[in-house]
Order: structure tokens, then C-alpha cells, then sequence
């Protein structure tokens, strides 16, 4: 069985499109969307797409949220999936099917080109040079969001890393544990930051947040 993990934060605008298109994916026996102490429609538009919801009191960050859905998954398959892709969310068979078949023990969704401009790209930069550093692998998507992989690979990581750092460290403690990682081609669309004052600040939290991860699995 495949369990989806949804993190979600104040999206009532997509998650009940995201929720519905996830189940139209055969293999999905299950959608864990975890509410991060959201104050809009989000709970009720998840519950009412068919997802169980697990309601986070506060905020607590992208990290605890999806440590909090894996603590209820039962499927020997795993997928993350961001709350904001809406129908396109029926793209994660792509990433299953080479997890199912065996062909690789984790995928990563490479999105297409971003349809405007954003940062100048120092986040992404620095979470690739991040996972060239510790594993010798130069990936292009490591900030993607959207992954799946086998439930064992996660039993030998433990727990994952918190904030936006999530996915950097999951793919520098995968590699490093000797599981292998493929990209894989999505047709997939979600909200783009822009280069506005929320963008910029936007993209400072995730650059510490990921210079965090680097720096504690230095000392680690």
C-alpha cells in the first residue's frame, strides 16, 4: 500500500483539489494530511476530500509535520507531497513506479522551468553543494518536496531533519545510508515565490534553515 503524506498551512485554496486527485492514483490506499496549526478551511476541506487529518495545534514547521504523518502511515511505500499542487498531484505515479518496481529506493520530482522569476538562486545552490559535499551526488532538485520511497529507507534514516532543511538532509542521510536516489521528470505546477518582500523573506528562512542541516550534519 502507498500512504500520501500532505503537510499543509493555511491552503484551503488547493487542498481539497490536491486530496481528490492523490486518490485517483490506484495504488494510494491512504492521504495523511497534517494540518500545521492552520486558522482558515484547510482541516475541513481535507476531512471532506477523504484525507485523515492530523491537526497540529501550532505551527510547528514543515519537518514536524510530515515526522507527525509518518508516525500514522501504515503503507510499505511512502510519498510527500505539497499541499498546493492541486489536480497535477496524479503526477505522483511517476515517482511510485520506480520505487514499486524497484528500480530505485527513493524518487524526487523535477518540476518544469518556474514560470517567473524568483530568487537569484542561492537556496538552491547551496542545498546542492549541501548534498555534493557529504555525498558526492550532484542532484538538480534537491528542494523538491515531492518524493516517494520504500518505509525501510525511513526506518534507517530515523528522524528527519526539521523546518525547510527537511529535504536536504533526507537526501544527504538516504545517499549516505547507501540507498539510491533517482529524478524524476513531473508535469507538476505549485505556488512560486516571487521576488517581493514575502519572497525574499521567504527564501532567507530557507537558506538558514538548510545552512542549519549542513552544519549539524558536519558536527554530527
Amino acid at each position: 500500500m502507498v500512504s500520501v503524506i500532505i503537510p499543509a498551512y493555511n491552503e484551503e485554496k488547493k487542498i481539497q483539489s490536491t486530496v481528490e486527485s492523490v486518490f485517483t492514483v490506484d495504488c494510494v490506499g491512504e492521504v495523511i494530511v497534517v494540518d500545521d496549526g492552520s486558522s482558515d478551511s484547510t482541516v475541513y476541506l481535507a476531512r471532506k476530500a477523504g484525507a485523515i487529518v492530523v491537526k497540529n495545534k501550532r505551527n510547528m514547521g514543515k519537518g514536524h509535520a510530515l515526522r507527525a504523518g509518518l508516525s500514522r502511515a501504515r503503507g510499505d511505500i511512502i510519498v510527500f507531497l505539497d499541499a498546493d499542487v492541486g489536480e497535477k498531484a496524479v503526477e505522483i505515479t511517476k515517482l511510485i513506479q520506480p520505487v514499486m518496481t524497484g528500480k530505485t529506493d527513493m524518487t524526487i520530482a523535477r518540476f518544469p522551468p518556474a514560470r517567473k522569476k524568483g530568487g537569484f538562486g542561492f537556496v538552491k545552490a547551496l542545498a546542492r553543494w549541501g548534498v555534493y559535499i557529504y555525498t558526492g551526488e550532484s542532484l538538480k532538485s534537491v528542494l523538491s518536496g515531492q518524493r516517494a520511497f520504500r518505509r525501510d529507507v525511513m526506518d534507517h534514516i530515523g528522524i528527519i531533519s526539521p523546518g525547510f532543511g527537511v529535504e536536504v538532509g533526507l537526501t544527504i542521510d538516504a545517499l549516505k545510508k547507501g540507498f539510491s536516489v533517482m529524478e524524476i521528470d513531473v508535469d507538476m505546477t505549485h505556488r512560486e515565490t516571487g521576488r517581493d518582500l514575502a519572497g525574499f523573506f521567504h527564501r532567507i528562512r530557507q537558506f538558514i534553515s538548510i545552512l542549519g542541516v549542513l552544519l549539524q550534519k558536519a558536527s554530527g
